[in-house]
């Protein structure tokens, strides 16, 4: 009896890890709250429930005359605390009396985080960054997820940037999610020589900015191993809450 219950034990603890791993990421860039204010940002993330999402253009005590309903205010504080999720921050720019930069909210407790300069050739435009969590999911397998906001201006910048991207993630330990306002078409050198060849593209075609006028795909959720994962229910959201448009994706990996 008691070899019989441990091996339906051992068959059903086989089962389960058998079971692939599904998470569900959103990127948004939130155009500095300029359209919004933060509990409404905050009431769209917890309507999508998702495990991880990668913001851009985020403050933090910032005091802007266009916008002055978000002024002296901790963007990623008061969005993790409405939406019930823990908040990272990358400041990657000292801007009107706080900071500007990118944000990652995780479902998921993290044993790991780095913010991380990325290059930038043209010291004329602003620098950028990525946002990089080593997170536990509740199966005890391990994730990286990282945000990121590439070079708008600039595309010796930009190329820079996603040859970095490529070169740091060839040899990560983890499966690796990396999503955000890449700031590049489809067709883009920087997605075709530098991240397509190494990265599954979790999103559809469908454009992401701007909101009044959706012409343009340039935001994505991407992962990698890229024969190791798919990707479903990618959509793009409709909504007036920011100049861009947020983008869904539900994962999996076995």
């Amino acid at each position: 009896m008691k070899r019989t219950l441990f091996l339906l034990a051992l068959a059903v603890a086989l089962l389960v890890q058998a079971q692939p791993i599904q998470v569900k990421v959103m990127t948004f860039n939130i155009h500095a709250g300029h359209d919004a204010s933060l509990q409404e940002i905050a009431d769209l993330i917890v309507s999508e429930a998702p495990d991880f999402v990668a913001l851009q253009e985020v403050d933090c005590n910032t005091h802007r005359a266009n916008s002055p309903h978000q002024n002296g205010r901790d963007f990623i504080a008061e969005l993790a605390h409405y939406s019930g999720m823990m908040g990272l921050y990358c400041p990657t720019i000292r801007f009107s009396g706080g900071y500007y930069g990118i944000g990652l909210l995780t479902k998921h407790p993290y044993i790991k985080v780095e913010n991380l300069m990325l290059p930038n050739p043209n010291a004329k435009m602003e620098q950028r960054a990525i946002l990089e969590a080593t997170v536990v999911l509740p199966s005890g397998d391990t994730l990286m997820v990282a945000s990121t906001h590439l070079e708008a201006f600039d595309a010796s910048c930009r190329q820079a940037q996603g040859q970095y991207i490529s070169e740091r993630y060839a040899t990560v330990q983890y499966p690796t999610i990396i999503a955000g306002d890449f700031n590049a078409a489809p067709s883009d050198s920087v997605i075709t020589d530098y991240i397509a060849p190494y990265w599954l593209n979790c999103t559809d075609s469908q454009p992401t900015f701007s909101t009044q006028d959706p012409t343009q795909k340039i935001d994505y959720i991407f992962a990698q191993p890229r024969d190791a994962w798919t990707a479903t229910d990618s959509r793009v959201i409709p909504c007036n809450l920011s100049d861009h448009l947020p983008v869904t994706a539900t994962l999996r990996i076995r």
